[in-house]
């Protein structure tokens, strides 16, 4: 632990003759630590935002993440916490920026370190595996910031809810009001006591408050915290609430500006609004695309049948009179929806429990009559930062599912029934080869050679396999728009081409 001497007079973690930051090896590690699911529950609690992307790991896995991700400001306020704990007798804050640039998810091994300082500067990064997820940027010095004229004006009182709000950019444009901080200074004492000493409890109320803004305010439920800039201000104001109002909002990019300011601080929150999770079309409009007995007498097992493209291929089958099986591994709920909405429309759905990643013979007792056709839509989560092109441990998750997992399901299935065709979903990414996605293309490639094996020497089962391209899903989810295929028209013809066999 260091005195306010050590800081003011230490060495700078800066070249002093190229003023470039220093290597990432020579950073100064503060703080190291798990986030747990209680972690999120009990910073949820504190600062107001329950937002599902943070706490509810059923409807976190159809957002951009895949899965509950630690708040941003939990993580600054965490990072502040753990440099006053280093520097007990830090002189005042004068400004900061947080830059939240990737999830940081739950259960992994968070570091917080001091990346360059100075006697009136510093810069901390939050990192995982050495890969960067935030960045912070402080200025120490006294407060010069007056509070803004804007928030001297009175602005209505946005009522509290414990669920967050679901707003269209065109009803986030011009948004203001005025929010309770809900997080007390017994709380933030509790909780953060080094950052609480240095910043004051009213400083660390009106940080978490900007969560609970985002998160449950404006934008609202589909929302990304991206970016604080708050100066510590002076003058009067009232010390229980944040004060906001939306300065822009870019649909182009779906990005959304606001101006904040409380009695400690003032700034500009940016944020993204989230396009909402990616819904497949109802079984009333497939009906019209399908022949009606276009696939009868054939029972069609949906491996990841719950949402995407899985949910996509049931209710075609569904449409076309065949008999579906969807299975979930986490969804259960979206898994009944699906069945529900198959049943409604005069289809025979049956809704199962099933994880691509544990032995499936077990698992397929509960099928209630024999499989002809099979489609494996199994996936664990495509998209997670890391600090190098290749990780071995990525790479052993793809192939237990992408490999191991679909030649046993195959194994399982053709011990019920020889006569099986089976389709099996590559990508484009096994010769477009993007970036941040070898462990992903390496699998795909392995199951494609392993697929390729087996039609040689299965007969008469059959796998098809197919290259798709970007198509919109959850997991392909973007805030900026991409350009993808048309779901119905690229599976289609392979669904077509699957029931055709086995010949």
């Amino acid at each position: 632990m260091h005195s306010s001497n050590a800081w003011t007079h230490g060495s700078v973690i800066i070249d002093s003759a190229t003023k470039r930051p220093a290597t990432r090896e020579s950073f100064m590690k503060l703080a190291q630590r798990v986030f747990s699911y209680a972690d999120q529950i009990q910073f949820a609690a504190a600062s107001g935002d329950y937002n599902p992307m943070h706490v509810d790991p059923l409807q976190a896995r159809r957002t951009q993440a895949g899965a509950p991700v630690v708040h941003g400001i939990h993580l600054l306020i965490w990072a502040l916490d753990s440099l006053a704990s280093e520097y007990p007798d830090l002189p005042p804050l004068r400004s900061l920026r947080a830059q939240f640039r990737s999830f940081v998810f739950l259960d992994e091994v968070v570091a917080v370190e001091l990346a360059q300082k100075s006697a009136t500067a510093a810069r901390l990064v939050i990192g995982v595996d050495g890969a960067t997820r935030s960045k912070v940027t402080i200025d120490i010095g006294q407060p010069a910031e007056k509070r803004p004229e804007w928030a001297a004006r009175p602005l209505k009182p946005v009522p509290r809810s414990s669920e967050p709000l679901n707003l269209t950019l065109d009803e986030i444009s011009g948004r203001s009001g005025c929010i309770p901080l809900q997080m007390t200074t017994d709380e933030a004492a509790a909780s953060f006591p080094n950052a609480a000493k240095w910043l004051g409890g009213h400083q660390i109320a009106a940080l978490a408050a900007t969560t609970h803004l985002v998160g449950m305010i404006c934008p609202g439920l589909h929302s990304i915290y991206s970016e604080l800039e708050a100066a510590v201000c002076d003058g009067p104001g009232d010390e229980n609430s944040l004060k906001f109002r939306v300065t822009d909002t870019d649909a182009r990019f779906r990005s959304v500006e606001l101006e904040i300011a409380s009695a400690a601080l003032s700034g500009v929150v940016r944020s993204f609004a989230r396009n909402p999770p990616v819904e497949q079309p109802a079984m009333q409009w497939l009906a019209r695309r399908v022949g009606p007995a276009e696939f009868s007498g054939a029972t069609a097992l949906v491996i990841g049948g719950s949402r995407g493209l899985g949910e996509l291929a049931a209710k075609i089958i569904a449409a076309g009179g065949g008999r579906v099986v969807v299975t979930w591994q986490a969804g259960k709920v979206d898994a009944q929806r699906v069945a529900q909405e198959i049943r409604a429309a005069g289809g025979d759905c049956q809704a199962l429990a099933y994880d691509a990643r544990v032995p499936a013979s077990e698992q397929l007792q509960h099928l209630e009559s024999e499989v002809t056709h099979a489609y494996y839509f199994a996936t664990p989560a495509i998209f997670r930062p890391q600090s190098d092109i290749f990780n071995p441990e990525r790479l052993k998750e793809f192939l237990s599912v992408y490999v191991d997992g679909f030649w046993n399901l195959c194994q399982a299935l053709r011990r019920r029934q020889p006569r099986l065709s089976l389709f099996y979903p590559s990508s484009v990414a096994v010769t477009e080869r993007p970036k941040g996605m070898t462990e992903y293309t390496m699998a795909k490639a392995a199951g494609e050679i392993l697929c390729t094996d087996m039609n040689s020497c299965f007969g008469p089962s059959h796998v098809t396999v197919s290259r798709l391209p970007r198509l919109p899903t959850d997991q392909t989810a973007s805030i900026t728009p991409a350009e993808s295929a048309d779901p119905l028209e690229t599976m289609m013809p392979i669904i077509r081409e699957v029931q055709s066999w086995p010949r």
